[in-house]
């Protein structure tokens, strides 16, 4: 049987609740450094500054994969857009590709 509401465009207070434990969770492992996007990795095209992930799931920027973390972190700007944090260049998110 299905439950009725006054507004059936409402999000379930089960599912709002999940919701908002998932932005906290996902708050906590920002401040932790640890990687918590749904976005591929970025690099610069200018410079070469890319993010890599450690296996403890550390979010590090580094001149090439595996080399030592600079410490730094790309700046977000807006929707996809983000700014490098050496050379001040404009870097795009790259479209997520999923393996059909």
């Amino acid at each position: 049987m299905k439950r009725r509401t006054s507004n059936p465009g409402a999000i379930p207070k089960d599912l709002r609740k999940l919701a908002e434990e998932i932005v906290a969770v996902k708050a906590q492992m920002r401040e932790a450094g640890l990687f918590a996007e749904d976005r591929e990795l970025l690099e610069c095209p200018a410079c070469g500054l890319q993010e890599d992930v450690l296996f403890n799931g550390k979010l590090v920027t580094c001149r090439e994969i595996g080399g030592a973390d600079t410490g730094l972190r790309f700046i977000a700007e807006g929707e996809g857009e983000f700014r490098c944090p050496v050379c001040h260049g404009a870097v795009k998110e790259s479209p997520f590709e999923q393996n059909p």
